[in-house]
């Protein structure tokens, strides 16, 4: 098409989409810094003699990561059920970068994020967007219930949950962890989350059930089992940063109430969306979790060195994969996963499907 002809639309498109995108990775960043800033801020209040070991925080964010990772693996295989499937690795990619959105009010640039990444390689934008919303409506659920099982053997302190008027509840954390995550595996269900998402679409026009990747029991329970995994690992990364800050002050049998602590906390954080990633939130709970283990002021510091450790770790996982772009292969045509393979990985056999 001649220059001449061009509409204006035409002409400033490339330039407006550029801006765009600098926009919103400006934003990002600023959120992040923010987010960044605070737990520091707040760190230098209780832990002005810290002398944390370096080996320890390295490896608690990598145990973060590896946790990360199980959920993209999740992610990457609802994608592959799908009718426009992505590799393996731009779907991990995907993932983590999108995993910044969280910082942003409102959790909506995490799909932005993950959608603008697949997109050229091949995936269909409202079918992402299902993904990522089907990914981390397991991901939650499967905290909540995994906090309330532990803290059914492990029970720590109540919650105090406010109720209006300045007035609160005392809530029991398994209780608390159980009414979050039933109901939102009750909506992961294979055949209620399909009808969910096409009413949740009905405003955006072209998007039909072609566009939903085929759920099935055996894809759920699959996600259950890397979930589990996830989890686990992400409550580890939690015990390495305490021995990081105070060897030996979380013994063997503390581990599992620091994942039930994890989870909650990273669940009740996502669900409260006016706090960017959770803050405040997730460091309450972590908290009232760690408290009777650690002492209410010890509690808070690894609160808040667990949040500068897992944000550091993201940032530097983002940078380097937006420096790694993996090739597009030609049209970026890959064969989804059949029905018969579906909840067939390691970890879905942890799950017990």
């Amino acid at each position: 098409m001649d220059e001449s002809t061009r509409g204006p639309w035409q002409r400033w498109k490339k330039p407006a989409i550029r801006a765009v995108k600098l926009a919103l990775g400006a934003l990002i960043v600023w959120m992040v810094a923010r987010s960044l800033i605070r737990a520091w801020d707040d760190l230098r209040a209780y832990g002005a003699s810290l002398e944390p070991s370096l080996p320890w925080l390295l490896a608690s964010a990598g145990l973060y990561l590896l946790g990360l990772s199980c959920f993209g693996n999740f992610f990457a295989r609802i994608m592959a059920r799908s009718e426009t499937p992505v590799r393996l690795v731009p779907a991990q990619r995907a993932y983590l970068i999108g995993h910044l959105g969280k910082y942003v009010p409102g959790k909506a640039l995490v799909v932005v994020l993950r959608v603008g990444l697949l997109v050229p390689y091949g995936a269909r934008a409202a079918t992402a967007a299902f993904a990522t919303l089907y990914e981390t409506l397991v991901m939650m659920a499967s905290g909540g219930i995994l906090a309330g099982w532990i803290f059914l053997i492990w029970p720590g302190p109540p919650i105090e949950v406010p109720v209006g008027g300045g007035r609160s509840l005392p809530v029991p954390m398994a209780v608390l962890s159980m009414g979050i995550g039933i109901p939102l595996l009750v909506l992961a269900e294979a055949r209620i989350f399909p009808k969910l998402a096409m009413t949740a679409s009905m405003p955006f026009p072209g998007v039909d059930r072609d566009a939903l990747p085929r759920f099935s029991a055996g894809l759920l329970a699959e996600g259950i089992g890397w979930a589990l995994l996830g989890w686990t690992l992400m409550g580890l990364s939690l015990v390495a940063t305490i021995q990081g800050i105070e060897p030996g002050g979380l013994p063997m049998t503390g581990w599992p109430p620091a994942v039930a602590a994890v989870a909650l906390a990273t669940v009740a954080g996502f669900l409260v969306a006016i706090f960017p990633g959770g803050l405040v939130i997730r460091e309450a709970v972590l908290t009232a979790g760690l408290g009777p283990l650690l002492g209410a002021e010890p509690a808070i510091v690894a609160a808040l060195v667990l949040r500068l450790v897992w944000v550091a770790a993201e940032l530097a996982c983002s940078g380097a994969l937006m420096v790694f772009r993996p090739k597009r292969r030609g049209a970026e045509v890959v064969p989804p996963v059949p029905d018969s393979v579906a909840g067939s990985s390691p970890a879905s056999r942890l799950s017990g499907s």
